[in-house]
């Protein structure tokens, strides 16, 4: 949601909200400050932010002392680097090229999970010998998302819903997992499953 998309909102209504924008030489940008200033007393928030610098440095600064005025709490700060094409940046045609990346989406989830453990759904799905990859049927739309970020075709859809067919070869990369927006899919290997999971795959050039 842009910063102008929450000026037409109630934000008191909300007990938890994340802010985040890219950094702008020093701070968060001016707009979402503006909306920082909205929040009150007994409301929660989290910040993130992408940066230029290799260094996180002070910029959640300033934000935190907005919350810390306004009697918010602070649930814990996120960033990492993006794109940057200001000042030298400019010379070699940008900096950070690439960023973020799926290593930083990757630490982000594992930021929200901790953060918000209640909101990030994890099928009930009783384990079963031999089993690696499970879908909860009930929670599943469908979507396909699973199915194109495998990339070792583990499952498809079938009948509306996505169904293990390769469980074998999951490699337990948990990219069906993490995209789920439904959390519906749910991997799960030993310590030493997945020890003969590298072994397996150690000599792989290309998936």
């Amino acid at each position: 949601m842009s910063a102008e998309q929450a000026e037409k909102l109630d934000l008191s209504s909300y007990p938890v909200i994340g802010l985040g924008s890219g950094i702008y030489f020093t701070s968060h940008h001016p707009k979402l400050m503006e909306q920082a200033k909205r929040l009150g007393k007994g409301q929660q928030a989290f910040i993130f932010s992408t940066r230029g610098c290799p260094v996180v440095g002070k910029y959640h600064t300033a934000l935190k002392q907005v919350l810390t005025e306004k009697q918010v709490t602070l649930m814990g700060e996120f960033s990492c680097r993006g794109y940057d094409c200001t000042g030298p940046y400019n010379l070699v045609n940008g900096g950070n090229k690439g960023k973020p990346n799926e290593s930083d989406e990757l630490r982000a989830r594992k930021f929200i999970r901790r953060i918000l453990p209640k909101e990030v759904k994890v099928p009930d799905i009783p384990l079963e010998k031999g089993k690696h990859v499970y879908v909860d049927a009930k929670s599943c739309i469908g979507c396909g998302t699973c199915v194109c970020s495998c990339p070792m075709n583990v499952l498809t859809i079938k009948d509306g819903k996505a169904v293990v067919i390769k469980d074998e070869d999951c490699t337990h990369c948990s990219k069906c997992a993490d995209g789920c927006m439904q959390g519906s899919i749910l991997i799960h290997h030993s310590k030493k499953e997945m020890i003969q999971i590298a072994s397996k795959h150690a000599k792989r050039t290309s998936l």
